[in-house]
């Protein structure tokens, strides 16, 4: 349960602020919005207020903005009526869509004046009236005299219709919700200041090396335990915070890093290979005690008595060192009893334990996450403000840059499309993620809602129908032609963009349910903790 509503709660407020960004620059422009809805599909509740309707659909991956003129309606809209007119007799009302009138083509017409000319040529003659109302049909008997007192505009005139705004105005509209994503960390981060957020304390510190995997590719490449990192691909390297950023770029990759040993400075490369969870996996890590940090439920450890915080300090009399250590021990004893000697408080004890065979192989684990130190970042109101605002704007250029520097090296070929694919992930790991988050707290939630919401503002902007980056594509080729696409050249572009769309979520979802078969959850939490 806490994961749906986790869930709903991350989807929701993204999809809440970024519509409103196209609901308020739509109706500040004076365009008709018949629809504000946070969902897709079947309608679940809803109401009308003015001319709009605002909805709550079915399907919660997304929402919408109807705006009249979008899709081409071809019918002719009525603006108003009159009241006590003959009109408001008839049955018409504001609103209103006439979708046909007895067999007349209504496409044929650019204006209203054209039509009720036509009419007028027998102006006793009733007319059958098909007009459309809250997504119903019905049928008024009009002759000419019944649409005295009602204005009505086609598409094509009409003033409020999307399609008849200025470019920069349209562009405005469209914009609106891909920057309302951007801003919102910067509403959601002193509020996650004021609460108190506390980050991985290894973060801030120098990216010393406390372990290097054995046949790693760091091992390979000459890395050694105690390392400290320089520089990556020639940018500075201060913190592990830069290091884990910089490694997670660059799946794939061949990357030059420059470390300290000793006092003198050596040049290694190494290739980072992307795991099939599409993190980079290249095989050091920073110092780790030999603690617990959390207890995974119904695990070994959890059945066998550890508890958070329990130093391991040796596993059959052999000391150990460090949580790398300890952990290849336990790896290579699978189905085996083992004796853990633990200090807990001033106490020492010993718990044995039997580690179970990992999920997808065949080595051993107990259920345990290591201990890591953990600042708390707490501020009162004001300099949450100022703490905030740096944060959400060093935030955001850190994920501009991750994600323009991935793509160019996608586009050069330097990341391959494999690669690309791993990384992918759908709304069920974005459900499992944002639950994980919300046991951390709510400023941990809000947290990572930042995270998502500068990565949807971004993916929005690219130049794909459907998307508000295909939309701004658009009004670039119509300023530079003068005129906009044709109709057709346009629903052929958004039938492509769906497709595409469609095919990268099914991607998506295949990625969650192989990666949710594996430590996903682990994985992606270290990669979310470099941004914090």
């Amino acid at each position: 349960m806490t994961v749906i509503l986790a869930f709903l709660f991350v989807i929701g407020i993204l999809v809440f602020i970024h519509e409103l960004g196209h609901f308020i620059i739509a109706k500040w422009s004076g365009v008709k919005v018949e629809k504000f809805s946070l969902g897709f599909g079947k309608r679940i509740l809803g109401f009308r207020r003015g001319e709009t309707e605002y909805l709550i659909s079915m399907l919660p991956l997304g929402g919408y903005v109807k705006m009249y003129g979008e899709g081409g309606e071809g019918a002719f809209i009525i603006d108003s009526v009159d009241p006590g007119s003959q009109a408001e007799k008839a049955g018409f009302k504001s609103g209103d869509k006439i979708v046909s009138v007895d067999d007349i083509n209504l496409t044929s017409f650019s204006k209203w004046r054209e039509l009720e000319f036509t009419l007028s040529a027998n102006p006793e003659q009733e007319h059958t009236f098909v007009v459309e109302r809250n997504e119903r049909k019905l049928k008024l008997r009009v002759n000419r005299e019944g649409l005295d007192g009602l204005k009505a505009f086609s598409e094509k005139d009409y003033p409020r219709s999307f399609s008849n705004q200025s470019i920069a105005k349209r562009f405005k509209i469209v914009f609106a919700g891909p920057f309302m994503n951007l801003a919102l960390p910067f509403l959601l981060l002193p509020i996650v200041f004021m609460l108190g957020i506390t980050v991985p304390g290894y973060l801030e510190k120098a990216p010393v090396i406390g372990y290097v995997q054995k046949d790693s590719p760091t091992s390979q490449a000459g890395f050694q335990k105690g390392d400290k990192i320089l520089k990556i691909e020639g940018k500075n390297i201060d913190t592990w915070r830069d290091a884990n950023i910089a490694f997670q770029s660059n799946p794939d990759s061949i990357l030059k890093v420059e470390v300290e040993r000793g006092g003198d400075i050596k040049y290694l490369e190494i290739k980072s290979q992307s795991s099939p969870e599409g993190l980079v996996a290249i095989g050091l890590g920073e110092p780790i005690k030999a603690a617990i940090g959390n207890i995974i439920d119904g695990s070994p450890a959890e059945r066998a008595g550890f508890k958070k915080g329990d130093k391991i300090l040796s596993i059959n009399n052999k000391e150990v060192s460090d949580w790398y250590q300890m952990a290849s021990i336990i790896r290579e004893k699978p189905n085996q009893e083992i004796t853990l000697t633990i200090e807990r408080g001033n106490k020492r004890l010993e718990i044995k334990v039997t580690p179970e065979p990992m999920q997808g192989n065949s080595q051993g684990a107990i259920g345990i996450t290591p201990y890591r130190d953990e600042i708390l970042k707490k501020y009162g109101f004001f300099e949450s403000i100022v703490q905030g605002v740096k944060e959400a704007a060093k935030l955001v250029a850190e994920v501009t840059v991750l994600l323009l520097t991935f793509l160019y090296k996608l586009i050069t070929g330097k990341i391959s499309l494999g690669a690309a694919g791993k990384s992918l992930a759908g709304p069920i790991l974005i459900a499992k993620v944002s639950g994980s988050a919300a046991e951390g707290g709510l400023a941990s939630l809000l947290q990572f809602t930042a995270f998502i919401s500068i990565n949807l503002g971004l993916i929005n902007l690219f130049p794909i129908p459907m998307l508000d980056g295909g939309h701004i594509l658009y009004l670039a080729i119509e300023s530079i032609r003068r005129r906009p696409l044709s109709q057709r050249t346009l629903e052929i572009c958004q039938r492509v963009g769906f497709t595409f769309l469609i095919f990268i979520m099914v991607l998506a979802i295949y990625n969650d349910l192989s990666k949710l078969k594996g430590s996903i959850i682990e994985s992606l939490s270290r990669l979310f903790e470099a941004f914090k």
